[in-house]
Formats: C-alpha cells, sequence, structure tokens
C-alpha cells in the first residue's frame, strides 16, 4: 500500500503573492532607512545652519559653484522634501504590502520616476567635477603638479559618469522588469 505524502509544513503561496510580499517588505525598510536618513540630514541641516560653510568657503578664497551655494540655500526645503518623499513611499509600499489597487500604482510611479531620476542626476556628476575643477588656482594648473591634478581628475570625472550610468541602466532595467512584474494578470488579481 502507498502512503498519502504528508502535507507541507508550510503551504505555499503563488509566486505572484510572493513576488509582492517581497517586494513590498524590502520598499518598506528602505523606506524606513530613508526616513531615518532624512532625519538625520534635519539634523545636519540645522548645525551646519549654524556652521555656514559657503560663508567659509569664501572666507577662504575659494570660488563656490553657483551649484553648491543653490544647495546651501536650500537645503532644509531639500531634506524636508526627501523626508515627505520617505514617507510617501512608506505608505505606498505599506498599501502594495496590504494588496490596496492604489499602492501597486503608486509604487510604479515611484519606480518610474527613480529610474528616471537616475539618468537626471548624470549632468550633476559631471558638473561636480567641473565645479572642483574651477576650485583650482590657474597658476597651479600651468605647473606639472597641476597638469597631473587635472589629468587624474578628467579620469576620475570619466570613471564616475560611466559608473553613474551603468549603474542608471541597471537601476531602469531593474525597476523596468518590476513595473512589468507588477503589471501582469497574476499580480494585478491580488489587489482590489
Amino acid at each position: 500500500m502507498i502512503q498519502p505524502a504528508p502535507p507541507p509544513l508550510h503551504p505555499t503561496r503563488p509566486s505572484a503573492a510572493s513576488f509582492v510580499d517581497v517586494t513590498a517588505r524590502l520598499s518598506l525598510l528602505m523606506a524606513g532607512l530613508s526616513i531615518a536618513w532624512s532625519l538625520f540630514q534635519l539634523l545636519l541641516v540645522a548645525v551646519l545652519g549654524r556652521l555656514d560653510p559657503v560663508g567659509w568657503l569664501q572666507q577662504q578664497g575659494l570660488p563656490v559653484p553657483a551649484a553648491v551655494q543653490w544647495a546651501a540655500r536650500h537645503a532644509l526645503s531639500l531634506t524636508v522634501l526627501m523626508l515627505l518623499l520617505s514617507v510617501a513611499l512608506l505608505a505606498v509600499s505599506w498599501a502594495l504590502l496590504r494588496r490596496h489597487e492604489w499602492g501597486r500604482i503608486g509604487f510604479i510611479v515611484f519606480l518610474v520616476v527613480v529610474a528616471l531620476a537616475n539618468f537626471a542626476m548624470l549632468p550633476l556628476v559631471d558638473g561636480m567635477f567641473a565645479a572642483m575643477q574651477s576650485i583650482l588656482p590657474a597658476g597651479f594648473l600651468d605647473s606639472p603638479d597641476g597638469r597631473e591634478a587635472l589629468a587624474q581628475m578628467q579620469a576620475s570625472r570619466w570613471t564616475a559618469l560611466i559608473s553613474a550610468g551603468v549603474t542608471a541602466l541597471a537601476f531602469a532595467g531593474l525597476h523596468g522588469w518590476l513595473v512589468l512584474r507588477l503589471c501582469h494578470d497574476e499580480v494585478r488579481a491580488l489587489f482590489r
């Protein structure tokens, strides 16, 4: 006589439900870490607001790039915006875990926006190196050490641009896959 196999200790769940659970839980973790980081940045903004690093750089006679001046003027607003976006990601991730349709759609929007933002950061990486180069004194750039420093900076610029570009492509691929997966009928059927 053949004995039937005992039922598994943990019943297997459909892969669509497991995918949504894992994705939502990882996103909740990332949102929580992002909220903690944003709160830490608020503390830094409060401290740096009293230290005035831009004023210190100007007192040293160093040119301060316009982007750095803009970021320093808007540091509090940028940090609050990051905190609000992190809270929104937390809410969307929670709704995704609870199988609310608005959470699925909101999560897809976050994925697309973050993928596009990664590409939008590439000119900022290039601008950062241009700003660093502008800080170097003109007389120094004419010296052998200056030419060597400039060559190293150019190599670092290309390395940073290529690695940021590859990273943006990799995240765009991952986010694209997640969006496609969240749009499959078997996943959409889980949401109300």
